[in-house]
Order: structure tokens, then C-alpha cells, then sequence
């Protein structure tokens, strides 16, 4: 199944996924902008969105090529998903990365918890036993909402 549908394409200067400075692919039709954005063609980054130019209203910063026009069709470039495993306690820049970081239980949001220490095999917070990284990956999250995990590359 392709990454992007018809229901990604953008022809409206006021849909909600229009925003100054994101990345889009770009097109003069729809099947045209649909195509670039299935084949992983070039993105570029939106400059204006205006509706008064007639022949499209998405004009872009400098991408290698001069524009003469605007384009009629967009797709926003979807950002890679993020896949999160477990911390691990062997390796200092995982431990410095929980050094005295606020967590809290996933689904809990007005609860803080500060680890305060960690050895090789778990880390701890004020009233609590310890917890091995693999449970802090599965029953708590960053207080920014992210895993309580290290990101790492989708294969």
C-alpha cells in the first residue's frame, strides 16, 4: 500500500495541514503530486501560501530550481515514525540521559517523578522501588509526553 492517498493532497490555502515553513511535496495535479510523494521525489519548504495567484498558491523557498509559478497541489512530507526500545544502563550516554529526569506513569499526567539514582540494573525514584529499564519503557513515559525509551533508526 503507498505511504500517501489522494486524501494527503492539499489544494485549499486554508486546510488546516498548510503551515509556513514545513516540508511538502509539490505538484500541478493531483496524481502528479501523489506520484512525487509515493516515489520519495524532492520535498521543499513552503514560503506562501496565497489564493490569489490563478495558476497555484503554494510557492516554495529556493529548491535548487527557480519556480515560475506557483503549484496548485501539495502533499505535507510525513515525518519518519519513531521507534523507542529500552534504555540500557551499561552505556553512559543511556544513563546520562536519565540522570535526574522527570517521568511519570503512562496515563497519569499530573504526576512527576524524579529518578534520583540508577546502578547497573535499575534506576529509582523517591518513594519507589527499583525499576529495570525494560519496565520504565513499558509502564512510564518522559513528562513531554515521549517513551521512556531511546530512540533508534526503523529497519
Amino acid at each position: 500500500m503507498a505511504e500517501y492517498t489522494y486524501k494527503d493532497v492539499i489544494i485549499d490555502p486554508e486546510d488546516p495541514r498548510v503551515e509556513i515553513g514545513a516540508e511538502y511535496y509539490f505538484g500541478d495535479t493531483p496524481a502528479e503530486v501523489l506520484k512525487f510523494a509515493n516515489d520519495n521525489g524532492r520535498g521543499a519548504i513552503l514560503a506562501n501560501a496565497d489564493d490569489e495567484d490563478n495558476q497555484g498558491p503554494f510557492w516554495f523557498k529556493d529548491i535548487g530550481f527557480t519556480l515560475s509559478k506557483g503549484r496548485p497541489c501539495i502533499i505535507r512530507k510525513k515525518e519518519p515514525e519513531k521507534k523507542y526500545v529500552p534504555f540500557d544502563l551499561s552505556l553512559e550516554e543511556d544513563r546520562a540521559k536519565l540522570r535526574e529526569a522527570w517521568i511519570r506513569p503512562k496515563g497519569r499526567p499530573s504526576v512527576g517523578l524524579k529518578i534520583i539514582a540508577m546502578n547497573i540494573d535499575c534506576v529509582f525514584f523517591h518513594g519507589e522501588k527499583g525499576q529495570s529499564t525494560e519496565d520504565l519503557f513499558m509502564e512510564y513515559e518522559f513528562i513531554d509526553d515521549t517513551p521512556c525509551g531511546k530512540p533508534v533508526e526503523k529497519a
